[in-house]
């Protein structure tokens, strides 16, 4: 005779099993209702980083919700449901979460737009959330439009058109304001002559704009101390930003490991060591290597490079004036040409197929990248470029 079954009480968690399935055959509306109200549940929020918690399948699901998020702000910023606000955590109390405002929305889409965070790049894009959020009266929505001017989202760029959308920045953001004002006078001066020397004195709007507290701004003002060779200011510069600017950081860090402190104590002669770095710099933005192309920023960088000694620069501001336009300036489209060849220092020249080295000076993406949420700031490792 076969002994009767018996369910071990001490298996909690095969009754709820057991419990849940005879839920589901008896009351399947039910069923269905409590698998909606989970379903629904896990797509809430715009968090990326709380759309990010741990699962079996996190590697194939942070797109997914990282595209949930973007698809909530483009749905706040174009007045529908506001898209629940980003916090570092997920909230575990009932009451409802703080909302993103449509303008917010608008403005944190051109920023994401602009730089490929949660979304793919298209400063075209990035513009029309600029201009939703400026007509929603963003405080910050002019110095998006002023970058797009500067850097040429849709058109050509025409930094002189920045300066109206600079004016309209508000107080609160001075060191922004003159930032973006520094960017374009460097932008619309001229190209300067092959016998020109680096400027040793820092522009004062660049000056204003890092005591400020402009991150950017300090990050640049380090790189200017460091072209003239004083090492102590710049690192002092790159420290001070760290915190809020990764280029700042990473400057920060390589200027200490080149630093080699001697027993006599005798002042640094950086530009001589490092012409090859200022020339590699030159050539990122003679190129559009990660940053917008700025020919002017790229013989600013060739000079520095060639007053250390770096003979391929004075070869490349050599090529580069000897061809001029008919009234005496560079011309541009030959400096086009001139960024896919790589001269010899024996004055013979190539293509230029070596990529660029990445451990130089650097800059963040945009004048705008401090301003990106952290959250969103964390999805880039799984971001469509």
């Amino acid at each position: 005779m076969s002994k009767p079954h018996r369910l071990s009480l001490a298996s909690p968690t095969k009754l709820l099993w057991i419990a849940a399935l005879g839920l589901g055959l008896c009351y399947p509306v039910v069923a269905l209702a409590a698998a909606r109200g989970l379903s629904e549940s896990a797509d809430q929020g715009v968090d990326p980083e709380a759309l990010h918690a741990p699962s079996p399948s996190a590697a194939t699901n942070r797109p997914l919700r990282t595209e949930q998020a973007v698809q909530a702000l483009r749905a706040a910023a174009l007045g529908g449901a506001p898209a629940p606000a980003a916090s570092k955590r997920p909230s575990t109390n009932s009451s409802p979460k703080p909302t993103t405002s449509p303008a917010e929305a608008a403005w944190l889409l051109g920023l994401l737009s602009l730089h490929g965070v949660g979304t793919p790049t298209d400063t075209a894009q990035a513009q029309h959330w600029f201009e939703q959020a400026q007509a929603l009266r963003h405080p910050l929505a002019p110095a998006g439009l002023a970058w797009c001017q500067i850097m040429g989202c849709l058109s050509p760029p025409n930094p002189a058109a920045a300066i109206p959308w600079i004016q309209q920045l508000t107080k609160g953001t001075p060191g922004l304001a003159k930032y973006l004002e520094w960017l374009v006078s460097q932008a619309i001066a001229p190209i300067p002559s092959p016998t020109s020397e680096p400027a040793q004195a820092p522009h004062p709007l660049l000056l204003a704009a890092a005591n400020a507290g402009n991150a950017q701004a300090t990050n640049e003002l380090g790189l200017e101390y460091l072209a003239t060779g004083q090492l102590e200011k710049a690192l002092a510069q790159f420290q001070s930003a760290a915190t809020r600017s990764a280029a700042a950081a990473a400057n920060a860090h390589l200027l200490r490991k080149r630093i080699q402190p001697g027993p006599s104590k005798q002042p640094h002669q950086p530009i001589r060591n490092n012409a090859q770095a200022w020339y590699t710099e030159a050539q990122r933005y003679h190129r559009g290597d990660g940053v917008p192309a700025n020919y002017a920023e790229a013989v600013r960088l060739y000079q520095i490079a060639a007053s250390s000694g770096d003979e391929k620069a004075r070869r490349m501001l050599e090529l580069i004036f000897s061809r001029p336009t008919p009234t005496g300036t560079v011309d541009l489209a030959w400096m086009q040409q001139l960024a896919a060849l790589n001269p010899d220092s024996n004055g013979s020249t190539q293509n230029a197929t070596t990529p660029l080295s990445p451990h130089s000076w650097q800059r963040d993406p945009s004048p705008l990248y401090g301003l990106i949420p952290a959250q969103w700031l964390a999805t880039r490792t799984t971001s469509t470029p």
